[in-house]
């Protein structure tokens, strides 16, 4: 336990006293003291810590304090406020960027893929075209985006933006979707009998290579050279590819 609780952003000391904690319950510092070959200051250090974190309560009872574990959920709570940090870090520092004429970023993990998904989104200009190279069907896709699939579809719908995808394999979602939103759905068939595990995307600026399965991972590239190659394949592509009716 101590190691993962280092991984995500104890200390050493810190991480042997919460899992002390966890191991014996509700109990007096001496106990800790005791127990564990830290130097008492380190563990009052460590404790004082943990309470400035939210991880443990101190409690006086009987005349003497005790200290104890708060939810174990407050773990992940603390974790994930520094992300959201961590974004809006990301948000100030790119104000400031003078971003390079030729960029790579690589997300991994199913949280940033959901997120990198809305953030594109919401900097695509509205009415622009997002060209796509073989595809999972919709079902599948909003599956992957979770709790932000219908925020997602909201925002794409009210921005008009326009999917138009190469197919391995038309599915009833796609049809559907097709018969729904005509203007915005532009889908052609290349017929291929395998899995779909991954695909590209290309914009007006940039390209987006993604994989389906597990390790979810989106590779962004920003480069005019490469993104003129990449939409050059696709439209040679899109003009072989059988219409669907």
């Amino acid at each position: 336990m101590q190691k993962d609780l280092q991984t995500i952003g104890l200390g050493k000391n810190e991480a042997q006293v919460y899992e002390a904690l966890v191991k014996h319950g509700p109990c007096r510092a001496g106990l800790l003291i005791n127990k564990l070959d830290i130097h008492r200051n380190l563990v009052y250090q460590s404790l004082e810590s943990l309470i400035e974190k939210g991880f443990v309560v101190k409690v006086i009872r009987k005349k003497v304090w005790t200290f104890q574990i708060t939810d174990p959920k407050s773990l992940l709570t603390a974790f994930k406020s520094k992300e959201i940090i961590a974004h809006e870090v990301i948000k100030q520092i790119q104000t400031f960027h003078h971003q390079a004429e030729q960029q790579i970023v690589v997300y991994e993990g199913i949280d940033s893929y959901r997120s990198y998904w809305m953030d594109s989104l919401e900097k695509i200009p509205h009415g622009a075209t997002i060209h796509c190279l073989g595809s999972i069907n919709n079902d599948d896709f909003f599956e992957l985006l979770g709790p932000f699939a219908k925020k997602y579809t909201e925002l794409k719908n009210k921005k008009e933006i326009i999917w138009k995808t190469i197919h391995f394999k038309i599915t009833q979602s796609e049809i559907e979707m097709m018969k729904k939103q005509p203007a915005l759905t532009k889908y052609r068939l290349w017929p291929r009998d395998t899995p779909c595990v991954g695909n590209f995307n290309v914009t007006a600026d940039t390209i987006i290579v993604q994989s389906f399965v597990e390790p979810l991972r989106i590779i962004e590239i920003k480069d005019p050279i490469l993104v003129k190659v990449f939409q050059n394949y696709f439209d040679m592509m899109w003009e072989k590819s059988e219409p669907i009716k």
